[in-house]
C-alpha cells in the first residue's frame, strides 16, 4: 500500500529526444483512510454522501481530503457548488486503489467468522423508460426483506462508467464492449412506433412514413433519434422532420398518449395501455436486446449478486409470455 502513492505520483514523461531517467519517488501514503475517504468522495460526489456511507462526519471528509491533496501535492476535485468533479488525476488515482480496496475486502473476510451481510448501497443504471415503468416494480420489494439494503437509480439514456463505477450494474440495450465488464443477455424487446386510438381516430393509419403527409413525430431534440436505423425497406427520399422534439424519453411517451402524436416506443411498455395501438409495424421497428451489465466486484459482493438476481430474475419474468 506504500508504494502505490509512489507510482502514482511519479513522472516519466521527458522532453522529446532527451534522454529518460528516473522520477523521483512521491510522498508514501500510509494511512488508508485517507484513501478509503478519497473512494468513498470520488464516488458519491460530496462530502456529506461520502461521510455517511463511511458513518463519519463532514469535516472528517473534508480534513481527509485536504491532507491527501497535501501529499500528492495536487487538487484531486473540482469544487462546484453542492458537488466535487474528479478531475484526470483523480481518475487516474481512483483507477489505481480498485484493487486495492478489492483486495482488502477479501482479506477481511478472512478475520471475520461472520458472513457478509445484505446491507449497504446498489447503485443500478437504467434507461428513462425502465426506471419509470420497469425497474422499480422489480427492486422495491427487495428493501421490504433486507432492511439494510439501498439501492440508487442513475436515470439517464447515457451509459454509465460501470469500470469507473459510476454504477454498479446497468440495464442495457446493447451489448457492452468493455472487456471487464460482466455482461449477460436476458430477454429481448422490441421498438416501434405508436399511437393513441384518438389520433387513429382523427387522422386514420398512416400507410407510409412519408414528411409530406404531415404525420407528427415525436423525435429528440439535441440527442437525434435515428429513425431512419428503424425504416425497414426503402426510406423516404426526403428527411423526416421531427415537429414536436425533446430529448426527455417520458416526454415523448406524454405526446403519444396524448392523442396528437405519433413516437418511438418498447412494445413491452406500449401494451401495458391497451389505448396506444402500433403503426407501420410492418415498414418502422427492430428487435432490442436487453443486458444486465455489472462491474466485475459484482463476483464478491454479496449484495451486488442479490439485486442482479432479482433484476434478472424480474426481467426474465416480464418477457416470459
Amino acid at each position: 500500500m506504500v508504494t502505490l502513492a509512489k507510482a502514482f505520483m511519479q513522472k516519466t514523461r521527458t522532453a522529446k529526444n532527451s534522454v529518460r531517467t528516473a522520477a523521483p519517488p512521491g510522498p508514501e501514503l500510509a494511512n488508508w483512510n485517507l484513501l478509503r475517504s478519497f473512494l468513498a468522495i470520488y464516488e458519491t460526489g460530496t462530502l456529506t454522501e461520502a461521510a455517511n456511507r463511511l458513518k463519519t462526519t463532514q469535516p472528517s471528509m473534508g480534513r481527509h481530503l485536504r491532507e491527501l491533496e497535501a501529499q500528492v501535492k495536487e487538487t484531486l476535485f473540482v469544487r462546484l457548488p453542492g458537488k466535487l468533479k474528479p478531475n484526470a488525476r483523480a481518475d487516474a488515482l481512483y483507477e489505481s486503489l480498485l484493487g486495492m480496496r478489492n483486495a482488502v475486502a477479501q482479506a477481511q473476510g478472512l478475520f471475520t467468522n461472520s458472513a457478509e451481510t445484505l446491507q449497504g448501497v446498489v447503485r443500478v443504471a437504467v434507461s428513462e423508460a425502465y426506471a419509470y415503468h420497469v425497474v422499480p416494480a422489480i427492486l422495491l420489494p427487495l428493501l421490504t426483506e433486507q432492511r439494510e439494503l439501498e439501492i440508487e437509480l442513475s436515470v439517464s439514456n447515457q451509459t454509465d462508467n460501470l469500470l469507473r463505477r459510476d454504477a454498479d450494474i446497468a440495464v442495457r440495450f446493447f451489448r457492452p464492449e468493455q472487456a471487464d465488464i460482466i455482461a449477460l443477455k436476458v430477454c429481448e424487446t422490441h421498438l416501434g412506433l405508436f399511437a393513441h386510438e384518438d389520433y387513429l381516430k382523427r387522422h386514420g393509419e398512416p400507410v407510409a412514413v412519408d414528411p409530406a403527409a404531415h404525420i407528427v413525430i415525436a423525435g429528440g431534440d439535441r440527442e437525434n433519434l435515428p429513425l431512419g436505423q428503424f425504416i425497414q425497406g426503402t426510406a423516404p427520399q426526403s428527411a423526416l422532420r421531427f415537429r414536436f422534439r425533446t430529448d426527455f424519453v417520458l416526454a415523448r411517451e406524454a405526446a403519444v398518449r396524448s392523442g396528437h402524436a405519433i413516437g418511438m416506443m418498447f412494445t413491452d411498455i406500449a401494451k401495458l395501455s391497451p389505448e396506444l395501438k402500433p403503426v407501420l409495424a410492418n415498414k418502422v421497428g427492430r428487435k432490442q436486446e436487453i443486458w444486465l451489465c455489472a462491474h466485475e466486484e459484482l463476483r464478491r459482493s454479496l449484495r451486488m449478486r442479490f439485486v442482479w438476481e432479482r433484476l434478472e430474475a424480474g426481467l426474465r419474468a416480464r418477457f416470459a409470455n
